[in-house]
């Protein structure tokens, strides 16, 4: 009898309080999220009403992406050609959806020549689940300086489509 007793009671615990982990809870308003770069570099990014913001006082772009995706592949050079044109006004961040070792995204990096920051990172899920938890891939948002959110694309963009976006805010 005790142990049944025991055992409605472990039960009900897990049922009223759950068993969520912190990438499971949301980010509440000026919270600050960090992501860890692939070469140990952290980003800081904080919540806003309506979006992310980071210290730069730039335009935020938002890729999430994996490494296997042909449509995410495909971004690469155009969200390097944006940002060498705008490299004073935007902030490009590919935030990486798969689990992976450094190592690995470094060669990616390499191989695709990006020439702006990958997150290699646990709490890039986490950002993924306060935005909806993202499933497809590419997915990205732009945020304008105040960090407001601007717009979002889901698949393969036009360069010129984003462009367009782009030069609306800046």
């Amino acid at each position: 009898m005790k142990c049944r007793i025991f055992f409605i009671t472990i039960l009900f615990a897990g049922i009223f309080f759950g068993c969520g982990d912190k990438k499971d809870r949301p980010i509440e308003r000026n919270q600050k999220i960090s992501l860890k770069t692939v070469n140990s570099e952290i980003i800081t990014l904080t919540k806003t009403d309506e979006g992310f913001k980071d210290a730069s006082n730039k335009v935020l772009f938002l890729n999430f992406f994996t490494t296997s995706c042909t449509p995410c592949n495909a971004q690469f050079p155009h969200l390097n050609n944006l940002q060498d044109k705008y490299e004073d006004k935007l902030k490009i961040i590919s935030v990486l959806m798969e689990e992976k070792s450094a190592e690995e995204v470094q060669s990616f990096i390499d191989d695709k020549k990006i020439n702006f920051d990958v997150t290699l990172d646990e709490n890039n899920f986490r950002l993924s689940v306060a935005l909806g938890n993202i499933t497809n891939f590419p997915y990205m948002l732009i945020y304008d300086k105040e960090g407001a959110y601007v717009t979002d694309y889901t698949g393969a963009v036009p360069e010129e489509m984003i462009e367009a976006d782009l030069k609306r805010i800046f």
